[in-house]
């Protein structure tokens, strides 16, 4: 592709559907001006980009040097390793270091990634990464120039501006071939082999994502869990935020300092009678050594979960999930969760209501990797069409 295809086109924009959402390109005769990564919502991407690009109307049947842009992309989800470095891009009013930049990071090839620091440093300004991470954030041409193939200096994801955030560049990174953790890709191979009806959704999806980079205090991440049983994701981080928000500071009260708050105040803040009492009862058991999250690391996942339910308003659902999302244990079997229950139902022909026996019968072949089958299970249940 040249960009003598490009400058014999006026501007337009084009949006169109892949593996991974929605996605909008707006082109000029100097080569494509942005590459806008959006949801499921195509007339709603399509709606925005007409609004901020008067001048570039929307079109159903792109020209063809545009058209094969869109298949290229579109090929980046299935797995093909095309660095895209030959599409022209139109990066007028950016500076000239964000050049340097966007130019050294179009030469990293698909299945590599680099830190903020490096690339600095190849585009001439050595220790400028936070620069560099703001350069990322205004990046106007993702996937072309791939600032998802950009990360911290430990490895971590760090941020993605794009609709889909964090998640949406892991998922390009594992399509791509960059392998994160080698031990969930053992467990995602393993999967693959023995459960062919996994094999669909894992390639639909991609890599297993339970275990956040750099995971919250154990402590935190329990009070947490009190305070969203049985509440909607946004009425529990409302909830959450007001508790936090008791003590100065980005954390919740420490056990000390969630002992000596009046229970009214974690009332008014919208925790329930019986759930105050819960929070009361991991920082008092926390406190006094009952409870030591810091040998939690070292117990067997039967043993994790005697201790953790040893705490009023903590069940074996909740160690479950503490363990899988927080402790980042690979073979934990939550049969006892309702979206495990609705999704093995609809995808192994089980009774809508399985039992216990039947899960583990299914997930028998995915030992010793059960915690990424039932994570899958929850991804093939966001999906629908169950």
């Amino acid at each position: 592709m040249t960009a003598k295809e490009f400058r014999q086109l006026t501007p337009g924009c084009h949006v169109f559907s892949w593996k991974l959402g929605s996605v909008g390109l707006v082109w000029g005769p100097r080569g494509v001006r942005q590459v806008a990564l959006g949801g499921a919502d195509e007339e709603a991407l399509a709606a925005k980009l007409s609004t901020d690009h008067p001048e570039a109307p929307l079109m159903k049947r792109p020209p063809a040097p545009v058209a094969a842009v869109v298949r290229r992309l579109r090929g980046l989800a299935a797995g093909k390793k095309d660095g895209l470095r030959d599409i022209p891009v139109d990066l007028t009013g950016c500076s000239a270091f964000s050049r340097a930049v966007y130019t050294a990071l179009r030469r990293v090839v698909p299945g590599r990634v680099i830190t903020y620091g490096a690339l600095a440093e190849r585009a001439g300004r050595p220790g400028a990464a936070r620069a560099v991470g703001r350069i990322m954030g205004a990046n106007p041409v993702p996937l072309i120039v791939p600032c998802h193939r950009c990360v911290g200096a430990d490895g971590s994801l760090t941020g993605f501006s794009s609709l889909g955030g964090i998640e949406l560049k892991a998922r390009l990174l594992h399509f791509e071939g960059y392998v994160r953790d080698r031990e969930h890709q053992r467990g995602i191979d393993h999967l693959r082999r023995r459960d062919k009806v996994l094999r669909r959704v894992i390639d639909a999806y991609g890599p297993y994502l339970a275990l956040p980079d750099k995971p919250g205090p154990p402590y935190d991440t329990l009070v947490r869990a009190i305070i969203h049983q049985q509440l909607s994701v946004k009425v529990g981080r409302t909830i959450a935020g007001r508790v936090r928000d008791l003590t100065p500071g980005p954390r919740f009260p420490s056990p000390q300092q969630m002992l000596a708050l009046d229970a009214r105040k974690l009332r008014a803040a919208g925790l329930s009678g019986q759930k105050t009492a819960y929070v009361k009862d991991l920082a008092a058991r926390v406190a006094d050594g009952r409870l030591d999250l810091r040998a939690l690391g070292r117990m067997s996942d039967d043993d994790v979960i005697d201790a953790l339910t040893t705490v009023k308003g903590i069940g074996v659902w909740t160690a479950h999930m503490h363990m899988i999302f927080h402790m980042g244990r690979l073979d934990v079997l939550p049969v006892g969760d309702l979206g495990v229950q609705t999704a093995a139902a609809g995808l192994y022909g089980l009774p809508d209501k399985p039992t216990a026996a039947q899960l583990e019968a299914v997930a028998e072949p995915w030992r010793p990797y059960r915690s990424l089958g039932a994570w899958y299970l929850w991804r093939a249940l966001e999906a629908g069409g169950l």
